[in-house]
């Protein structure tokens, strides 16, 4: 019978031996895993065919790191925050949220940080980013706060495609960004607002446009605002060419534009900050030559608002060359104006009581017809109704007169008819609040009638007590010395007594006791006679039932050390008896 087939144990050790040329003598080469050399050999080869076989984003992710020197221990989370948001920034559900999570980890994060993201994410895509609704918010961080260097590019890229980027809402307001931190540092950036300056003076066609667009205007007015000197005197100059201005040849006016009467508005309001003379007198005469056209202007559809500018924020002696020379003539045809009525009631809002008596002294109130025209235009009632809200009580009971009589002959029509039901209403509600006034004038007036007499009279008791105490006083200190006087009589009395008893035999002091009780009586009367302020009669008497408590005690006190004095005597009297 065959032996079965036993297998070789490849793990024992005296086999293992064999398998080694090494270990059994044979002249065979060594294995690889002999030689040291070529196991490092083969290690290397190994991961080297493993990193050929990695992805290219891989590679491209290991180039970033590389670039920022990026390791395991540092995450910045301005970076997490981009790689997490951008990715899916245009399906996001909450752009606004994500927005303002990106800038605020743009202002936390460090130079390095701002570096990457910037390079990565922002440089190569600064005109897409400035249109886009939310992300134009992070170029204005970074204008804001970030490096130099990435402010200027940004600003470089913009201001090279302003007449394509500036009639959009969200890069005008990047570039308005840029226009004031390039007015506040002018030395991070001079190129730039060179550049700026360059485009703004230009005065042809193309910046016409911009005047008039509605978005394009914004950074005009913002250059009025921020920029001085030469700079704003230059613009000034430009823009004076087309407002109101006799010399201009050409069909272009700002003032009666939808938006170009913006930045009338916008030099209007600037005017009171100007120091420099030559930009504060173009400033001057704009306005100036806006007031002399204000019959034209206040009937405008747009015009008409820069003279309720200079109505609200002008210089008074403007607003008053304009109410004084051309309003208060104008007041009637203007209030019947659909645009005009508008400026009626803001003359009358902002005027005072002096203008508007005028007003209805000479135009108003001059005759029934004036009147009845006013109140009964579907325009001018309201400036009427505005104007009996401001008058005084006098020319409320004139206006509510000629309504009366009005409504009497049946004159007044449905806008009249509205005037006299607000001027019945207000004139009631006037009255009832001008009692409830004077009642609360009055009550604050016996107030502080009250408040003042009590005031004396709290003063009065002051003084009073003022005087009383330095008295009390005296009156104690007097009672504290007449104590003190007692006190050292009545020690040197008895060691007089002792000097005498010591001398004294037994017979004679019966005698010594008698002489002793009348000396007491007269030293009694000594005494009392030495308290004029509560014996004696004179102006500082007080019987006994009118004094204070105090004084009481203090008379009982000196009793009671009489007889404590007299008890004593005795008491040693006996003892040197026996």
């Amino acid at each position: 019978m065959a032996n079965h087939h036993i297998p070789v144990e490849f793990n024992k050790d005296d086999d293992e031996l064999k398998c080694h040329p090494s270990q059994s003598g044979s002249t065979a080469t060594p294995t690889l895993f002999e030689n040291s050399n070529n196991s490092k050999a083969f290690c290397a080869q190994f991961f080297e065919d493993q990193l050929h076989q990695d992805d290219d984003e891989f590679d491209e992710l290991n180039q970033q790191l590389n670039q920022v020197l990026l390791n395991d221990s540092f995450k910045p989370s301005l970076t997490q925050t981009f790689t997490a948001d951008m990715s899916s920034y245009l399906s996001h559900e909450k752009l606004t949220k994500n927005s303002r999570k990106m800038q605020l980890e743009y202002q936390n994060a460090t130079l390095r940080e701002k570096e990457f993201v910037f390079n990565t994410y922002i440089k190569n895509d600064i005109e897409n980013f400035s249109l886009d609704k939310y992300k134009h918010y992070l170029l204005e961080k970074i204008i804001e706060v970030g490096p130099p260097s990435h402010k200027n590019l940004i600003l470089d890229r913009i201001y090279n495609q302003i007449h394509k980027l500036i009639k959009d809402l969200y890069a005008c307001k990047v570039m308005q960004k840029g226009l004031e931190i390039m007015a506040s540092n002018p030395q991070d950036s001079p190129q730039q607002l060179e550049n700026y300056l360059s485009f703004i003076h230009q005065d042809n066609a193309q910046m016409k446009k911009i005047y008039v667009d509605k978005i394009a205007n914004q950074i005009i007015q913002k250059s009025l605002e921020i920029f001085d000197g030469n700079n704003l005197f230059n613009l000034l100059q430009i823009l004076s060419k087309y407002i109101l201005n006799n010399n201009n040849k050409e069909k272009f006016e700002l003032s009666t534009d939808q938006y170009g009467c913006l930045i009338v508005n916008k030099i209007i309001d600037i005017y009171p900050k100007q120091f420099d003379i030559q930009t504060k007198t173009i400033c001057n005469n704009i306005i100036v030559r806006a007031i002399e056209n204000s019959s034209c202007l206040t009937r405008r559809q747009y015009a008409n608002y820069i003279i309720q500018q200079i109505l609200e924020k002008g210089q008074e002696v403007h607003k008053r060359l304009l109410m004084d020379q051309y309003l208060i003539k104008d007041f009637i045809s203007m209030s019947m104006d659909k645009y005009g009525s508008n400026v009626a009631e803001k003359a009358i809002i902002y005027a005072g009581p002096q203008w508007r008596l005028k007003l209805w002294e000479e135009e108003v109130s001059i005759s029934e017809s004036s009147f009845k025209k006013l109140i009964n235009d579907q325009f001018a009632n309201y400036p009427v109704q505005r104007l009996f809200e401001y008058l005084e009580q006098q020319q409320r009971n004139e206006f509510v007169a000629l309504l009366n009589k009005l409504h009497g002959n049946n004159h007044l029509n449905s806008h009249g008819q509205i005037v006299m039901k607000f001027a019945q209403a207000n004139y009631s509600v006037k009255r009832f609040t001008h009692k409830i006034v004077q009642s609360e004038l009055n009550k604050q007036s016996k107030n502080q009638e009250k408040n003042n007499n009590n005031n004396k009279q709290q003063k009065n008791q002051k003084q009073q007590l003022n005087h009383q105490i330095p008295q009390f006083q005296i009156q104690q200190q007097q009672q504290q010395q007449y104590q003190q006087f007692n006190q050292q009589q009545m020690q040197q009395m008895l060691l007089k007594q002792q000097q005498q008893f010591k001398q004294f035999d037994q017979q004679s002091y019966q005698a010594a006791v008698m002489q002793q009780m009348l000396f007491f009586q007269q030293q009694q009367q000594h005494l009392l006679s030495q308290m004029p302020q509560l014996y004696n009669q004179d102006a500082n008497y007080m019987p006994y039932p009118i004094m204070t408590q105090e004084q009481q005690m203090m008379m009982l006190r000196w009793i009671q050390q009489q007889q404590q004095f007299c008890n004593s005597n005795i008491k040693f009297q006996n003892e040197q008896y026996k």
